[in-house]
């Protein structure tokens, strides 16, 4: 909703994720962090100035130093800012205290990659979380009343139509209030574009055939699976998951009958 802001705190990522492209623009892993006292005042600019509520916090990975983050989130609280913000998080960096904290502070909605629901395919590609971890800190984060995004991504290497299953029974359980639901997509840079090299498997001869959405889109195969099939059981999943009467009857309770699928 309108006025809206979108700012940084740290550049970067620490986490070397298979999938992930991030770190070929900075040369390795790693984070760089502003101060909590110049995001705070930048925040704060927006507000008075712009009359800014709701603000995402665009890092790779908002909710990892807790030093960094306790700092903005004081400060925000001491200020008395009414805000909506939303951030990306792991479920291996947060706790109840630090939720409680970004809870107060304003923050509404927490993005997780939770990406598989088949610990065999997470572990291939190096996330470094459990399926146990993550049902824990999704209940968790909604329990204190933050909303969850959950990431997911079909066609990662390993997959294949049941590991695609579970996740997908994965988020229908976890019933986050909004999913973004991927296809596998070997991004130069990423150490899955190496391994679809070395493969020989194909990869987009345009640009566009990189973008999630467009038609030309053209996800990574598994070794199991083709193209197709991932992109067919993705397209599947997005009608499963926002469909299934969890997730809508949660939609109703929070919005009313308007807020419904039709």
């Amino acid at each position: 909703r309108e006025p809206y802001g979108v700012i940084y705190t740290s550049l970067g990522c620490p986490f070397s994720c298979h999938f992930c492209c991030i770190n070929a623009i900075f040369g390795k892993p790693g984070i760089r962090y502003r101060s909590p006292e110049k995001v705070v005042e930048e925040i704060g600019y927006l507000v008075t100035r712009y009359g800014v509520k709701n603000i995402k916090i665009i890092d790779e990975m908002f909710v990892l130093n807790k030093e960094h983050v306790n700092g903005i989130c004081d400060l925000i609280i001491e200020k008395g800012y009414d805000l909506n913000i939303w951030a990306y998080a792991r479920v291996n960096t947060v706790n109840r205290e630090l939720l409680l904290k970004l809870r107060d502070a304003g923050f509404k909605w927490l993005a997780y990659g939770i990406e598989s629901g088949n610990n065999k395919v997470l572990k291939s590609v190096t996330k470094g979380i459990t399926i146990e971890k993550t049902k824990e800190i999704i209940k968790l984060t909604q329990d204190i009343g933050i909303n969850v995004i959950g990431n997911y991504i079909f066609g990662l290497p390993e997959d294949n139509l049941q590991s695609m299953e579970d996740t997908l029974d994965l988020a229908i359980e976890l019933n986050c209030e909004f999913a973004n639901i991927y296809c596998a997509t070997a991004y130069p840079g990423s150490s899955l574009y190496t391994q679809a090299l070395e493969e020989g498997w194909k990869l987009p001869d345009t640009w566009v055939g990189y973008s999630p959405y467009s038609y030309e889109h053209l996800p990574i195969q598994t070794k199991y699976l083709s193209s197709s099939d991932v992109l067919r059981f993705r397209d599947d999943a997005y009608v499963r998951y926002y469909g299934n009467e969890r997730y809508q009857k949660m939609v109703e309770e929070k919005l009313g009958k308007e807020g419904l699928l039709s």
